[in-house]
């Protein structure tokens, strides 16, 4: 496998690549395959380079609520690495797919050449700003004000994520979300299409709600 076209690659020179593939394990899963669990050590850092993954926890009723969805190239829970402390969710594949699982303490030392130090506090930000929006919304806006901002924000995930994973990112109770989803129905701005919701009229929900 090519590393260098990965952006964590990118900058580093042919023996420094060679050198990590040593280190390198490069997974296949299935779909539902399981990258980690949570509470597991964080051994690997883990490059999704096909296919999406999810992150997810388990409530006491066995229901998955999905943190957060991944499209390839991107670093999953890196967080956990740095600070040596065991996952804080799960993570399987949403679709068949490639993860590459690389050996951290044997990484280390070429985390400042090329650039990479730099690519991971990037990876780290988008993920900060993703999570520092909600935990915001949910202080400052009313219950409708925050579920149309977060459809408005994040179309894609609103798309993919199962309800009761919205209502718990959102802090609210699933009989409250379903209840306002319907009012954004009648205000034609989503609709269902099969059994998912789908932005219709992405721009009406702004000029109906002001944040």
């Amino acid at each position: 496998m090519d590393l260098k076209k990965y952006f964590l690659f990118k900058n580093l020179d042919d023996e420094d690549i060679k050198k990590i593939k040593e280190f390198t394990i490069v997974k296949k899963l299935k779909k539902d395959g399981i990258v980690f669990y949570e509470k597991e050590e964080p051994n690997y850092l883990h490059l999704l380079v096909e296919g999406e993954a999810r992150v997810y926890k388990v409530d006491n009723k066995g229901n998955e609520l999905i943190i957060h969805k991944f499209k390839p190239v991107a670093l999953i829970a890196e967080l956990a690495n740095f600070e040596n402390m065991p996952y804080p969710a799960n993570c399987a594949m949403e679709s068949e797919g490639i993860i590459l699982k690389i050996e951290f303490e044997k990484f280390r030392k070429f985390i400042q050449k090329g650039g990479i130090c730099i690519e991971i506090l990037s990876s780290l930000l988008r993920k900060m700003k993703y999570l520092d929006g909600i935990i915001q919304d949910n202080l400052i806006f009313d219950t409708e004000t925050k579920i149309a901002k977060f459809i408005y924000d994040n179309p894609d995930a609103f798309e993919e994520l199962k309800q009761h994973s919205i209502a718990a990112l959102l802090n609210i109770k699933p009989e409250t979300l379903s209840r306002k989803l319907k009012k954004f129905k009648n205000l034609g701005i989503i609709k269902n299409v099969g059994s998912k919701l789908k932005i219709v009229n992405w721009e009406k929900i702004k000029d109906y709600y002001n944040w």
